[in-house]
């Protein structure tokens, strides 16, 4: 029977993620998936400057070149005419990274995958399926099941992570709620191989054609492969919508049968739900297992990283000992908080657009950029998050073109002007050895504007890149360092 520190239960792009952080970290983690191979289809085609500032943690930022740069979104009446274009930024945004890229998920998949593989502190159990789940208070014992021979086996974790998805295993062994944030649709997805890519179609921008009876979103993945998503009404019949021969006749317009290959047609129904209870013991969830939402805003597996990325350097600290368990109830605290704007958004959104469909246009015309819409964490660490603190920190360059996260790792990091950061105490220098935080040497003009427009000259930035305290002065710096260690050590900290 194999011991292991951690064991994530699902390895799609979240647990994959989770597990390459744990591992970082120097811990003992099984990564469970029932798939022995990667899905071949995409299933999330988007992702954010702020998953790249992961990737980029993971070691995977090589990826982008296979990420498609998106420029635009247009809304369509049903006449085809436009009445609302959003321009994404084209320039590199304060996280370092372009705002919005569309991939091909089975090759980010594979990325990390390979990633798993080449680490000495990972052992991979693709091909088993969790069939059982029992904890007590030393640890989790799980039962899998290989899938090609019938095989079974066990192996104990001192805590285990249900990445599983919306069905998730350990959710229901966990007994958690889920409450309804009333954004349910279905939808045929069709995703095709063109042979060439059609002229009317847009090779790095999507839409969105409000029609009535089926409004459909197109979007270019990565170049050639495309994807539509047609909302789906209640009377639709979607096993008929599935034949090859509606999917002709539904293209029909942009593409010629023959002109390219069907990948796959499916029906998803989308829900906009939350899970309470992410923690029960020493089970905990991730990803899709603890909240689900629509399409609309791209930002399911983007929020599922962000689980990742909160949970593995808490979870680590506790592992060691450095930290309380207590820390790990900050995890839900922070990220529900975070993540519900982005579900009842995207409910909104893929709402609006089903009422779009039946000709209620709003007055909108004409074109805007898109905003970043980022929310700030739930209180957790820090009790009552504000301004900057509980947001994301910006991801500047440094004189060399070097990026922040480069030089600070995975880990704390305090960025500020070097006479408030040189004229701290030997104690606190002495916390901050204990913390393993990385003080950046120079912080260069974009970090130096981003202090002074919070009035603070140093900051104490956590390993998930959020803002844990602003400082105006080396007493405010080492009030907030001792804060900081308080909440997350195990050993006393003095006044």
């Amino acid at each position: 029977m194999d011991t292991y520190d951690v064991a994530v239960v699902g390895c799609g792009p979240v647990g994959l993620t989770l597990a390459r952080l744990l591992a970082m970290k120097g811990l003992r983690v099984a990564a469970i998936d029932p798939n022995r191979l990667v899905c071949h289809h995409p299933r999330a085609t988007h992702l954010d400057d702020e998953t790249m500032r992961l990737l980029q943690t993971l070691g995977a930022q090589d990826m982008e070149h296979r990420f498609l740069r998106q420029t635009a979104w247009t809304l369509h009446r049903e006449d085809g005419r436009a009445f609302l274009q959003q321009m994404l930024p084209e320039e590199e945004s304060d996280q370092g990274w372009r705002t919005d890229y569309q991939f091909h998920q089975p090759d980010f998949e594979s990325r990390l995958r390979g990633l798993l593989a080449a680490d000495a502190n990972v052992d991979l159990w693709f091909g088993w399926t969790a069939t059982a789940i029992e904890q007590d208070d030393q640890g989790v014992r799980l039962t899998l099941l290989d899938r090609a021979s019938g095989t079974e086996t066990s192996l104990t974790a001192g805590w285990a992570v249900g990445s599983d998805g919306a069905r998730s295993f350990v959710r229901r062994a966990m007994n958690a709620g889920t409450e309804d944030l009333h954004g349910t649709q279905r939808s045929l997805i069709i995703d095709v191989h063109p042979f060439d890519h059609p002229a009317q179609l847009p090779a790095d921008s999507g839409f969105i054609w409000c029609e009535g009876k089926r409004p459909v979103t197109y979007l270019p993945i990565f170049p050639p492969m495309l994807r539509f998503e047609f909302m789906l009404l209640g009377e639709d019949d979607a096993a008929r919508l599935e034949r090859p021969q509606s999917v002709y006749d539904l293209l029909s317009r942009w593409l010629e049968p023959g002109s390219y290959r069907i990948m796959r047609t499916d029906t998803y129904e989308w829900h906009a739900r939350l899970t309470h209870g992410w923690r029960s013991g020493r089970l905990l969830l991730a990803g899709d297992a603890a909240h689900e939402m629509p399409p609309m805003l791209g930002q399911g597996m983007c929020s599922g990283l962000r689980d990742a990325a909160n949970l593995a350097w808490k979870l680590a600290a506790v592992v060691k000992g450095d930290s309380p368990e207590a820390l790990l109830d900050t995890y839900e605290s922070e990220r529900a908080a975070h993540v519900r704007p982005y579900i009842e958004e995207s409910a909104r959104q893929s709402n609006l657009i089903e009422a779009l469909g039946t000709g209620a246009f709003p007055e909108l015309n004409g074109t805007r950029t898109i905003e970043r819409f980022r929310p700030p964490l739930g209180p957790g660490v820090v009790p009552r998050p504000g301004g900057a603190v509980g947001r994301l920190s910006p991801q500047p360059r440094g004189a060399n073109g070097e990026k922040l996260d480069d030089v600070s790792g995975y880990g704390y990091t305090v960025v500020g002007t070097p006479e408030v950061t040189s004229a701290v105490s030997a104690d606190v220098r002495q916390l901050w050895r204990r913390l393993g935080v990385v003080i950046v040497p120079e912080t260069g003009p974009a970090v130096d504007s981003w202090l002074a427009g919070h009035a603070a000259a140093a900051a104490i930035v956590r390993p998930d890149r959020y803002v844990f305290a602003l400082a105006a002065d080396p007493a405010e710096l080492e009030r907030a360092t001792r804060d900081l260690a308080r909440t997350v050590s195990t050993q006393e900290v003095g006044a």
